[in-house]
């Protein structure tokens, strides 16, 4: 059994850094709610070569509202994944589909639903931290955003390896965090469910929070952040000035 936090109605969830805080969700509301669903591992492993991806379907039928984000937290429980630039949950694909499978070997040939947008502007990377040794950035990432020429989140194509030939996933990091926005709203009323692919099979899908919501998060445009940033450098400086005079 897994919880599975739904955000009812503008509800939000903010991340911290050492200049600004990002709000992604809006906080119109202060009401939410929790519900119990099942999360159910599919029989089999997929993925690339080697073949290592697990597969975790989550039924959203009938939950009461349209979805517009998603978000995914690793559990920061320090086990699962690698070290280093594989720490972490290892998220090789996620889909959203009208149509129910069993086996993970048939996620790739389900038709999805077109609404995932993988780049900057419809995800947000918080990218946990890293078990010694240490690298510049976790796998699957560039500067604080995917890449997703080589997460390829749109497909379960992750090779379960950490040599060479690894590719097809991104790390969240221990206790990293991911959310899309949905290009458009998702409707409920009909079955609908959600496949989340776990590189490793190390159970971190179950470990790990899933929450939707109602509304998209609130992505910041780079300038703003910059300006933001350099506000509070001027204020600081003035401030310093000021106890000159």
């Amino acid at each position: 059994m897994k919880i599975l936090s739904v955000l009812l109605s503008s509800k939000f969830l903010t991340l911290g850094s050492a200049t600004v805080a990002i709000s992604l969700m809006s906080a119109q509301s202060a009401t939410a709610g929790t519900f119990d669903l099942s999360f159910t591992k599919l029989s089999g492993l997929t993925g690339g070569n080697p073949e290592g991806t697990a597969v975790y379907r989550a039924d959203l039928s009938n939950i009461g509202f349209d979805i517009s984000s998603i978000n995914i937290t690793d559990s920061n429980s320090g086990t699962g994944g690698f070290f280093g630039k594989f720490s972490g949950f290892d998220l090789d694909a996620i889909k959203l589909s009208n149509t129910l499978i069993n086996n993970a070997a048939n996620v790739n040939s389900i038709t999805e639903l077109n609404v995932f947008d993988f780049s900057p502007a419809g995800t947000m990377l918080m990218g946990g931290n890293q078990r010694p040794p240490i690298d510049p950035l976790l796998f699957g990432t560039t500067g604080s955003n995917i890449d997703n020429l080589v997460a390829t989140l749109q497909s379960f194509d992750g090779n379960s390896t950490t040599d060479s030939s690894v590719s097809g996933f991104v790390s969240l990091g221990d206790g990293g965090k991911v959310g899309f926005n949905l290009t458009s709203p998702v409707s409920t009323a009909s079955p609908l469910y959600l496949y989340i692919g776990e590189v490793g099979d190390n159970g971190e899908v179950v470990a790990g929070q899933i929450t939707v919501s109602d509304v998209p998060m609130s992505i910041p445009e780079p300038t703003s952040l910059a300006a933001l940033s350099l506000m509070g450098i001027f204020f600081a400086v003035r401030r310093k000035n000021s106890k000159k005079l």
